[in-house]
């Protein structure tokens, strides 16, 4: 790690060897026990988790966008994330993102806030893929498919999924955002229900004297702009919890 005074920002972060969570699905789901997808499940949670309790929201949660470590789960590419203070209806991303993992209300009005819910809506579909080892919606007409969210549908369950995985999903997805659970029951009910442990438990603990303050816990406010600036077509972050925050 370095310091410039480049025009061009470079951040170099863990390598993800199994590749995208769409592509891992496809070629590991049949070995996958129900042990190891609500892991996967709980992977992304705690990422999720952890991103809310800073009031940063995703934006562009999909499969394409949780990588593949050793058998972790990782979220990455913030290009479309936010502190949840600076969203207004304006705000460039509200209605960006893959149709598959947008909730209802962003086609249902342009002038709609994105918030913690539309996350939560997000790893709703992403906890049914990985339930399905498939895509959401592959069998759609791409140019229905917006006014088929719209109107309510939605994936079916798997056959042989736990009932409470799949009632947890379908809340999550629930087309009323005030319905949805927030991170933390999402959590604990993936957590406790499939006797789960966080994938960050064991990590060292931290020397308090050296901690630093909420403020500096954040991402810096301009990193959303380092796309425009940069030659390269995509800045992809990698959240292993502590690598952004923390280092």
């Amino acid at each position: 790690f370095n310091l410039t005074d480049s025009e061009y920002y470079i951040l170099v972060l863990e390598y993800a060897n199994e590749g995208n969570l769409r592509d891992y699905l496809k070629k590991n789901f049949t070995s996958l026990k129900w042990n190891n997808k609500s892991q996967m499940a709980l992977d992304i949670t705690s990422g999720l988790k952890f991103l809310h309790s800073k009031e940063i929201i995703h934006r562009d949660l999909h499969s394409k966008n949780i990588l593949v470590n050793n058998g972790k789960l990782l979220i990455a590419d913030f290009g479309l994330s936010k502190k949840l203070a600076d969203i207004t209806s304006n705000s460039m991303g509200n209605n960006c993102g893959v149709i598959e993992y947008i909730e209802p209300q962003c086609f249902k009005s342009i002038k709609y806030k994105k918030d913690k819910k539309s996350d939560i809506y997000s790893l709703g579909v992403l906890l049914w893929e990985i339930s399905s080892g498939r895509p959401p919606f592959s069998g759609c007409e791409r140019s229905l498919l917006k006014d088929h969210i719209k109107d309510g549908n939605r994936e079916e369950p798997t056959e042989g999924t736990p009932l409470k995985y799949q009632r947890l999903y379908q809340k999550c997805w629930d087309g009323e955002p005030k319905s949805r659970p927030d991170i933390e029951e999402v959590y604990e009910i993936l957590k406790t229900s499939f006797d789960l442990q966080s994938p960050y438990l064991n990590m060292p603990n931290e020397d308090k004297s050296s901690k630093t303050d909420d403020d500096d816990l954040t991402i810096p406010s301009n990193y959303q702009n380092l796309n425009s600036r940069s030659k390269f077509n995509k800045l992809i972050v990698l959240i292993n919890i502590k690598i952004i925050f923390f280092y």
